[in-house]
């Protein structure tokens, strides 16, 4: 094992971190204690090969925070990218904070077997993850934290959350699983789009699932969740949550889409075709729940080979539940799916499409993003049990018989689950990741002439919630069991313009953690 320690000031070139991480062989881990590391020059680990029983592992110190960070010039304000990975394989990342750079982080070369997780990108230039040039296989991205992309004034700009694969099938990534991510607030300039995750023609054999996506809308308007199609296997889109995309999900071909709860976007569910992709194929679309956008389902299946409508939840009350074509081809099934809303290219025939009431009625409290069966909703047990997904969007299992849309009530009255908010998905219903408010100034970004930080957090509901730890740079500083959940943190003296990170994490009586996003204030 090794140990890194920041340096004091940027480094231009020849950093610790960097110098050492390529001297990592199996079963080597560099831990990276909190503090500011800096280059202005490129910043590359390539050739780092573990193995299955010896993976080399880079990761923060316990409790700690260490931010790579890449330095702006006069010229541009992103040069580089932040951090790039070359050819390598049973490599874990885990806990890094990645600040800046024109991408984030990026998979060059051939690589597998890489796991990516617990980690932040943030106010990158241009996209914040990329696995662009060459082929990815089974990689591991999971359970990070990615916002604020897209940075980039000098010109116009592209700032995707997560950019897998390459335009034209030139690269892929393949049998990966994209797990429990909180990506938002994504911006770009230009046509080149601000997705939530992008995964690109060819690419094939991936999970994209049990993400928290919200407004990738910043500028220009892209999907939170974007799957062309077109390789040698199904991708898989389930038990993700979004809202204020410009298109939720857009499928073109050779994706499973099921479990899926949007909200309040351009577009639900698109799927049509795309220049990139030969023939719109194997597609499934089921058991989703859709409310409060411009359109919930926008379907063009002319042509389409082998594609199933099937239980999903489809409520747009005063603007368009479905605007679809060629629905009527042998080659699509479409099954049991309720709607609220107009249509266009179908009917409420009783089969296909159904008189789903009023959302109102239907869900537990869709005003308040509760979209829980109601006690007597028409939803209930209502679903077609042969397209059924074997579990719902709380990843409890369906039985027969079972509910339209994401949720299988199972005869329960309240949501045991998560709840839809800004944040992490989490396991459980009571222990939530709770927010976090900084008093001043009001955009709760900076502490303004204070010596006193007076820090909130607010833990969903309360429910279940025993006390709240606060952390500042990952050092513990406060804990609260009062219900109040404040702390009272006083800024060490001569700290004019340093950055410091908070987080705070809720504990039940089980221990289990619920955590915050974090906050970033600076001392004035």
């Amino acid at each position: 094992m090794r140990e890194i320690f920041p340096a004091n000031a940027d480094i231009s070139c020849n950093e610790e971190f960097e110098n050492i991480a390529n001297t990592l062989q199996p079963g080597d881990t560099l831990i990276l204690h909190g503090g500011v590391y800096s280059q202005s020059c490129r910043r590359l680990v390539t050739g780092r090969n573990g193995t299955a029983i010896q993976p080399i592992v880079i990761m923060a110190a316990p409790g700690e925070l260490p931010i790579l960070t890449r330095p702006g010039n006069a010229s541009h304000s992103y040069p580089e990218n932040n951090i790039e990975i070359e050819n390598s394989s049973y490599l874990i990342i885990r806990g890094l904070h990645f600040q800046g750079g024109d991408i984030g982080v990026r998979f060059m070369g051939t690589n597998h077997h890489i796991t990516f997780e617990e980690s932040e990108i943030y106010e990158t230039g241009a996209n914040a993850l990329a696995l662009n040039s060459g082929n990815s296989d089974f990689m591991t991205i999971r359970k990070n934290h990615i916002h604020h992309t897209g940075l980039d004034t000098s010109g116009s700009t592209v700032g995707e959350g997560m950019y897998l694969g390459c335009n034209d099938n030139a690269c892929r990534v393949s049998n990966s699983l994209i797990e429990g991510n909180y990506i938002h607030h994504l911006r770009a300039t230009n046509s080149g789009g601000n997705d939530g995750i992008e995964v690109k023609v060819g690419s094939y054999g991936n999970v994209v699932r049990d993400n928290v996506i919200h407004d990738t809308t910043l500028g220009t308007q892209y999907p939170c969740i974007f799957v062309y199609g077109g390789g040698a296997a199904v991708n898989t889109v389930e038990g993700n949550a979004m809202w204020n995309c410009g298109e939720a999900i857009y499928a073109v071909a050779d994706a499973i889409v099921r479990n899926n709860i949007i909200i309040g976007s351009g577009s639900g569910i698109s799927s049509y075709p795309h220049a990139q992709v030969a023939q719109m194929k194997n597609l499934m679309i089921i058991n989703n729940t859709i409310y409060g956008s411009s359109e919930c389902l926008l379907l063009r299946w002319s042509g389409v080979a082998n594609a199933v409508l099937a239980n999903n939840a489809v409520y747009c009350p005063g603007t368009t539940a479905v605007d679809a074509s060629g629905l009527t081809s042998t080659q699509v099934i479409a099954l049991s799916n309720y709607v609220e809303g107009g249509i266009s290219g179908a009917s409420l025939d009783g089969v296909s499409f159904v008189n789903g009431g009023s959302a109102n009625t239907a869900f537990a409290s869709p005003v308040n993003s509760n979209f829980w069966p109601a006690a007597g909703s028409v939803l209930r047990d209502r679903a077609n049990f042969t397209y059924s997904p074997a579990v719902d969007f709380n990843n409890g299992p369906r039985t027969n018989p079972t509910d339209i849309g994401a949720y299988d009530a199972n005869g329960q009255l309240t949501n045991p689950g998560w709840r839809i908010q800004e944040g992490f998905k989490t396991a459980g219903g009571d222990i939530m990741a709770p927010t976090i408010a900084v008093t001043a100034p009001a955009d709760g970004s900076a502490v303004a002439r204070k010596s006193t930080v007076t820090i909130a957090a607010t833990a969903n509901d309360n429910v279940g919630v025993t006390y709240v730890e606060f952390y500042v740079n990952g050092t513990l500083k406060c804990t609260d069991n009062t219900r109040s959940y404040t702390c009272a943190w006083k800024i060490p003296a001569g700290a004019r313009n340093k950055i410091y990170h908070i987080d705070a994490k809720a504990y039940d009586t089980a221990g289990n953690i619920g955590n915050a996003t974090t906050v970033t204030v600076t001392a004035r």
